[in-house]
């Protein structure tokens, strides 16, 4: 008999979707399911999902980082602001709020409808970056920031919670990874189309636009970049909420906070392990993706065009390549039984990049530099999809958001707020000069890449022990 003739009805925020009749939900008690478990997805939906999911998260990451591109303008024409004070605006700002707005969202990610939540906070974390374009004072784009990070709050649980949803254990870390390579294509569509495009309106006239008026370079730029997520969110509604996998029978039960920080102190020591393992990551990625345009200007005297096609290509191509590789081989590796995978990927990956960045700001010829460029954006894409797959690995269904808000509040927000601003302050007050960003970089590099790389290795027994526990339930 035809499937078609066969399929059952599931409801997905308010739309019905046809599955295979067969592939109902299996009300489980909260555990982690094995990587035999079928999904009623086709892979078509799959890939579509993920396909948006990566649109989103690569919007979020040009709205978080077009600043980064547009340091020095925006220091001029806001009445000279220092080094600290721009990593205040990028990193602050938007840190602050983005962490607590994240619990009670994940919250809302682990009992509500997760397309709805991200569709929110899209149109949201959009509309604030455009909005920013009207900004004509440190104070008022520290404010526009601030609403950035209320929507991009939104994102992180609610598709990682998601994705575990329309993928089986042994290929979500690779979903996790084409996802998780976000943040390079949004770097490398920034950098290639920000800074041409700053150099071209640098030259230029200032432009007047209804509603926004007369607008310097920067603030064109972020008007151009913001407007185009509304769409994207309106998108969104093309994908169904899927069924929630490993699901309380009540699904907007939830797990109350009591229950949560029980799971966690009964994982500590690997959670401590991996959350200090990757705020150090966090913290150096986010510290070079900040200043490496900069880095350039100032050491090697590149024009932002020149640095921003550079390494735009090279993040958009080897970026995306090192976050799908890791992915793919760490569920290879999972598929295979070795479910410790995502964190010895990881590993292998600190340990080539740590030397590579240490060495990469002392060189005195920046074409060579940019050559480093290569293995460095390698490695640096591997962990990011990689922490996602552990993590739900370990976690019962109706806690993935918050278990994965908690990891941004310990990670996302102290990366995010002392990443920018380490390397300011470092150039401000520590060596007292704006080219000293090369001893800044590599100096950070060595404290960051030594302590991640020793507490990834001692995390794979804590995570095959908590690989166990999850298993046994």
């Amino acid at each position: 008999m035809e499937q078609a003739a066969t399929e059952q009805q599931l409801h997905g925020g308010g739309r019905r979707r046809l599955v295979p009749r067969g592939a109902g939900v299996r009300r489980l008690a909260p555990s982690a399911e094995s990587s035999a478990v079928q999904v009623p997805y086709s892979s078509r939906t799959q890939w579509y999902v993920v396909l948006l999911l990566t649109l989103a998260a690569t919007l979020s990451f040009i709205d978080r980082q077009i600043l980064n591109v547009m340091i020095g303008p925006i220091k001029r024409d806001l009445g000279g602001l220092t080094d600290t004070e721009i990593s205040l605006i990028i990193g602050l700002a938007f840190s602050l709020v983005y962490t607590l707005a994240t619990v009670p969202l994940a919250r809302m990610a682990d009992r509500a409808n997760r397309r709805n939540i991200i569709a929110a906070g899209i149109f949201a974390w959009s509309l604030a970056t455009a909005l920013a374009g009207k900004a004509d004072s440190f104070r008022n784009l520290f404010l526009a920031r601030m609403g950035v990070g209320i929507g991009e709050a939104t994102l992180g649980p609610a598709s990682t919670s998601l994705l575990a949803d329309y993928f089986d254990n042994a290929r979500l870390p690779l979903a996790y990874g084409i996802v998780g390579a976000a943040p390079f294509i949004g770097t490398g569509l920034a950098n290639i189309v920000g800074g041409p495009l700053i150099d071209w309106l640098e030259a230029r006239p200032n432009f007047t636009l209804p509603l926004f008026g007369e607008l310097y370079s920067w603030q064109m730029v972020l008007v151009c970049v913001g407007l185009p997520g509304i769409l994207l969110a309106a998108v969104m509604f093309s994908i169904a909420e899927p069924v929630r996998r490993g699901a309380l029978k009540d699904p907007a039960a939830g797990f109350p906070l009591r229950e949560v920080w029980r799971f966690v102190a009964s994982r500590g020591k690997y959670l401590t392990y991996h959350f200090i393992a990757y705020l150090c990551l966090s913290i150096q990625g986010f510290a070079f993706l900040t200043w490496v345009v900069e880095f350039f200007v100032r050491k090697h005297q590149w024009t932002k065009t020149e640095i921003g096609l550079t390494y735009g290509f090279i993040a958009l191509v080897v970026g995306v390549i090192g976050s799908v590789w890791a992915g793919f081989y760490a569920g290879r590796l999972i598929g295979r039984g070795g479910g410790d995978a995502p964190m010895r990927v990881t590993l292998w990956g600190t340990l080539v990049l740590g030397p590579v960045a240490v060495v990469l700001p002392l060189l005195d010829s920046g074409m060579a530099a940019a050559v480093m460029l290569v293995p460095i954006t390698f490695t640096m894409a591997m962990p990011p999809g990689l922490s996602n797959a552990a993590l739900q690995a370990i976690a019962p269904n109706q806690m993935r958001g918050q278990l994965i808000a908690l990891y941004l509040i310990c990670v996302s927000f102290l990366s995010y707020l002392f990443a920018p601003l380490i390397i300011g302050v470092m150039n401000d007050y520590v060596f007292g000069r704006e080219d000293a960003i090369d001893l800044s970089l590599a100096t950070l590099a060595v404290l960051n890449y030594s302590i991640a790389a020793l507490c990834l290795a001692l995390s794979l027994k804590p995570l095959r022990i908590a690989l166990a526990k999850i298993q046994s339930q």
